[in-house]
């Protein structure tokens, strides 16, 4: 399912900025470009769809007191965008995509988990379930048994 959603302004928009649609992590990289997926533009709409994660990329401060600050929101069902996901380094610190690279890496394996398989389109129905419709249906559903050897 795809909502519309308005993707997050720069916390500071005279300072650098990014957003992209996060689609993987590269454990390899040690810079930005671990982070791969489709850029997006601030303040402007996307479709996106259900459970994807927006991950951001700023730098509020003064010129020379700027820190990076990584935020990543996941869309939503009922709410737009939710943070679940936020990193503020230390003044001018330049080895932020280190930091964050493995925290963001297990947030979005995470969710790979949780998601039901593309090929599997009844994944996301409990055994109850799915053998009450097929009760309904007439079909006499018995649960295989294993047995311990």
């Amino acid at each position: 399912m795809k909502k519309i959603v308005t993707i997050p302004e720069p916390l500071d928009d005279r300072k650098r900025s990014w957003r992209k649609l996060l689609t993987q992590v590269d454990k390899e990289k040690t810079n930005g470009y671990a982070f791969v997926g489709e850029w997006l533009r601030a303040g402007e709409r996307a479709e996106l769809e259900v459970g994807s994660f927006i991950l951001c990329y700023d730098e509020p401060g003064s010129v020379k007191r700027w820190y990076p600050v990584i935020r990543m929101f996941k869309v939503g069902v009922d709410d737009d965008l939710n943070e679940v996901y936020r990193w503020e380094g230390s003044v001018c610190e330049r080895s932020w995509a280190l930091a964050v690279r493995d925290d963001i890496a297990a947030v979005l394996a995470e969710a790979q988990v949780q998601k039901p398989e593309e090929g599997a389109p009844l994944a996301g129905f409990t055994d109850e379930e799915l053998m009450a419709e097929l009760e309904r249906r007439g079909y006499i559903v018995t649960p295989r048994i294993e047995w311990a050897r």
